[in-house]
């Protein structure tokens, strides 16, 4: 009687660890790292780029801060609304997002001007 008492003890106690562990194991993979998090955050905003108007956008580890330029045209609530949306919930307790507006002729301009300024460097470096 003993035996079989000590027996079957033994056995839910295998049984319980090894649910045990399977559950751990369970949740470790069930929870994104933070490489998968900054790629589909890095997804979300590249999708929003024509729609809203973006121009630029970055994500600052250091500060977490997700600092995004758009045209000053567009609508800086309809990006946010589609931000809440999209962003993983993990992007939105981490990182705060910082919008910034420009008007998009002056953004041409400057963009014009890093290229030529680029494009003058590079032939004197040549020559």
């Amino acid at each position: 009687m003993k035996k079989k008492l000590f027996g079957i003890l033994l056995l839910a106690f295998i049984a319980l660890t090894i649910f045990v562990i399977n559950v751990d194991a369970f949740k470790v993979k069930s929870q994104p790292n933070e490489a998968s998090v900054k790629e589909t955050t890095v997804e979300v905003l590249r999708s929003a780029w024509d729609e809203y108007g973006m121009f630029s956008f970055e994500i600052v580890e250091t500060d977490s801060i997700i600092s995004i330029g758009m045209d000053k045209a567009k609508s800086e609530f309809k990006l946010q609304d589609y931000l809440d949306k999209n962003l993983p919930e993990e992007a939105k307790s981490k990182y705060n997002i910082k919008i910034f507006k420009k008007d998009i002729k002056e953004l041409e301009k400057e963009h014009r001007e890093v290229i030529e300024k680029a494009l003058i460097r590079k032939d004197k470096e040549e020559n």
